[in-house]
């Protein structure tokens, strides 16, 4: 009865055990599910990693945005002296320089520091690298400058291919030099007497218009007025199409919004 019990020897030493065919088998179907899990961790990864890049990159032009929002709405009428005792205007640009040049009022002093609210800054394009030019915010600690006088500066964009600026005159036209007389510009490189009379002459423009050539974002335009009540209503007398308005962008009328930024009708961005 034990004998016939038992199961024979062959079939005991197929329960104990899987074939080679089996085990094969089993790691191709695993090699397959292992493959498509790593293809969408890899998808998974790839998008989140694009969209913090994105996302870096928005804010970054968001800071530059509201760094050149903020210089602009608290530009003042303010001359200065810079480092040669040469007078120069409130608001300045050469284009065969590139380099803007304003002042402001407005700058905070929390720590209570022995200067003034006022500041000097300037705006240029830093090309010194080929592959990867930069916007740079430059400004200095003192508004009238001594030979000694360091700037600080700032990179506020990266990765852009060209700066434009243009300026809106008291007549509403746009401007690619200011002051808008070569004249003027000519005058205030020289010392002396003429120099301050020339430096104080010089009013600063209703408003500025950046267009930037990006590499990621393509073309973008930025539209600020100067002051912020406008510097320059004193001696400018727009029509009701070119009023100005509380805000710091500017419509596409020609006059200036309401709102705090640039819109999508102004060109600038959204």
């Amino acid at each position: 009865m034990r004998a016939a019990a038992r199961a024979p020897r062959h079939l005991q030493a197929r329960a104990g055990g899987f074939t080679l065919l089996e085990i094969l088998v089993v790691i191709l179907i695993f090699g397959i599910f292992a493959l498509m899990a790593y293809g969408g961790l890899s998808t998974v990864l790839n998008t989140r990693r694009h969209i913090e890049q994105s996302l870096a990159r928005t804010a970054e032009y968001q800071l530059a945005y509201s760094r050149l929002r903020d210089d602009f709405v608290n530009g003042s009428g303010r001359t200065i002296r810079d480092e040669n005792g040469v007078s120069q205007p409130a608001f300045l640009y050469d284009p065969s320089t590139r380099r803007l040049e304003f002042s402001r009022g407005g700058w905070a002093n929390p720590a209570l520091l022995p200067r003034s609210t006022g500041q000097r800054v300037s705006y240029f394009v830093d090309d010194t690298r080929a592959d990867n030019y930069r916007l740079i915010r430059r400004s200095w600690l003192v508004l009238d400058r001594a030979q000694d006088s360091q700037p600080v500066d700032l990179s506020l964009l990266e990765h852009i291919d060209q700066a434009q600026w243009r300026f809106l005159d008291k007549n509403l036209q746009w401007q690619s030099r200011w002051p808008a007389d070569a004249g003027v510009l000519a005058a205030l490189g020289s010392a002396g007497q003429n120099n301050n009379t020339a430096a104080l002459a010089v009013v600063p423009p209703l408003a500025a218009e950046l267009t930037l050539d990006t590499r990621d974002w393509g073309r973008l335009r930025f539209l600020f007025r100067f002051g912020a009540e406008g510097v320059s209503l004193l001696n400018a007398s727009p029509g009701s199409s070119g009023g100005i308005g509380n805000g710091s962008g500017i419509g596409s009328t020609g006059g200036t919004g309401g709102s705090g930024g640039t819109g999508s009708t102004g060109g600038g961005l959204p």
